[in-house]
This record gives structure tokens, sequence and C-alpha cells, in this order.
């Protein structure tokens, strides 16, 4: 995405932001967005789980009821998270990407996403995916529902789902300080690191390193 492109729906984050919580409160999302601008090095594992093996017996905290990512459900992806990732999982959607949300009392507490296609633009990582294998990208928990096992259900779903479709690997990739989505790939769903890939972007300009 171009650098004006980007600080385009940012500014309509802010606004959201603001009008939603007030200046006070979204100050430090503000900021936080503008010093990733000019610059961001980030570094991943590439993770691995065969969905040929048995699925660990798990359950979340609390009862949640996991479906299909609808059309209606990109109203719930705003409320719950910002503008520009409501219109990111809209080009998932009309690209056919699968997507899982989740809800708790009929309230959204997160969503997943998984893809097959490597090339997508809506990435800038792409990792080499052989026959069978499908991209697990976007997910996202609401705040208020973390450390509730929310992730972890929409993670084994998405197993499911692919499973069922007739692929037989799950691949992610996770930036290394993601310590809770490292827990549910590594300790909860027994994947194998792969790999690493090194990401550094610079103004409009990124590297993108596999290893």
């Amino acid at each position: 995405m171009k650098p004006i492109s980007r600080l385009t729906e940012l500014t309509e984050d802010w606004v959201y932001f603001t009008e939603r919580d007030g200046l006070k409160s979204s100050l430090s999302i503000i900021v936080s967005d503008i010093t990733k601008l000019p610059y961001r090095h980030l570094r991943f594992l590439l993770v691995a789980r065969s969905l040929l093996d048995p699925f660990p017996d798990w359950q979340p905290k609390i009862q949640v009821f996991i479906r299909s990512f609808e059309q209606a459900d990109l109203d719930l992806v705003r409320q719950i998270y910002r503008p520009s990732e409501a219109r990111l999982c809209a080009q998932r959607l009309a690209q056919s990407h699968k997507g899982l949300m989740a809800f708790y009392n009929d309230q959204p507490a997160g969503y997943a996403w998984g893809s097959t296609d490597n090339q997508t633009r809506l990435e800038r990582v792409h990792p080499n995916l052989h026959p069978g294998d499908f991209l697990c990208t976007d997910s996202y928990t609401s705040p208020e529902f973390r450390g509730q096992g929310i992730q972890t259900a929409l993670t084994l779903a998405r197993f499911h789902l692919f499973r069922e479709l007739g692929y037989c690997r799950a691949i992610s990739y996770i930036e290394v300080r993601n310590s809770p989505s490292l827990a549910v790939w590594q300790r909860k769903c027994n994947s194998q690191i792969i790999g690493t890939i090194d990401f550094k972007r610079i103004g409009p300009w990124y590297r993108v390193q596999y290893r």
C-alpha cells in the first residue's frame, strides 16, 4: 500500500477513535500509528501444523459460538477494532478468503482468516505454500475477551474447516514478540518452527527475507 493511501486510512481510524473514545483516550493509539509510518522492522517465526494429526481436545474459558464470516460482520469489525481493518476484511471476503467470527452471548469476541492464495496483495509476507497448505492470516481478539482462549478456539476451528476442504497443513507467521499467539501455536496446537522471516520497511520501500 502506498504511504499516502495508508495515511488516509489511518486518518479515518484516528477520527473514528477520537469520536468514539475522545482525544485523550485515543492519543496513545494515534502516536503509536504515527511512529510506525516511517520505519518498521519485524521478525517473524514461520510455524506449521499438520492437519492429519489429531487435534487437541481443548475448550476456551468461556463458551463461544463460531461461524463463517459474513458481510454483516464488517460493521462488527469496525466496532471492535478500526475502520481500516473492516476494509481489509471486506477485501478478504471479496477474494474468497475463509473467515471465522467468534461470539460470546451474541457479542463479537474475535475473528480469524485463512487463505490458499500465496500471491495475494493483501499480505506483504508470502511464505512458500506447497500443495495442501493453507495460510492462517489476519486474526484479532476484542480486548475485553483476551486471555479467554478465543484465538485458540478460532485457530482450531480454522484447522477443522480447512481439513474438511481437503488441506493437510496449516502455515502461519507470528511476530517474535507476540507471546500469546506463539503460545497458541506452539504449546496448545503442537506446531513446529520451520523458518524465520525478516521484514523491514522504510517509507514506501520494504524488504522481506526468508530463512
